[in-house]
């Protein structure tokens, strides 16, 4: 009974570190991104290129092959990232220009 109560104590706190890991780099937060909406292949196989563009309202520029937006059919490859702190996340996504 104790063991079945340290393996879920040290799952828990395996989980709480990843999710905590993935805010700590930009192709982290993307993949993060794409695995809460349901793309966990793409989340894997996605190609992530930092694109060294910067715009002060929407972040940092990011380009990404291989994430399809299930809904509308389109490739999404343009990421937009924000750095508050040492944590990144998602600020805007899109097809582009």
């Amino acid at each position: 009974m104790k063991t079945k109560r340290t393996l879920l104590i040290i799952v828990v706190a395996l989980l709480a570190a990843l999710w905590i890991g993935s805010f700590c780099s930009p192709e982290l937060a993307i993949r993060r991104y794409m695995l809460l909406r349901f793309h966990p292949i793409s989340s894997f196989i996605a190609k992530i290129s930092n694109m060294g563009s910067y715009d002060p309202e929407y972040g940092y520029l990011y380009d990404v092959k291989g994430y399809v937006d299930r809904t509308t059919g389109d490739d999404i490859n343009v990421f937009y990232l924000k750095k508050n702190g040492p944590f990144w996340i998602v600020s805007s996504t899109g097809t582009g220009p």
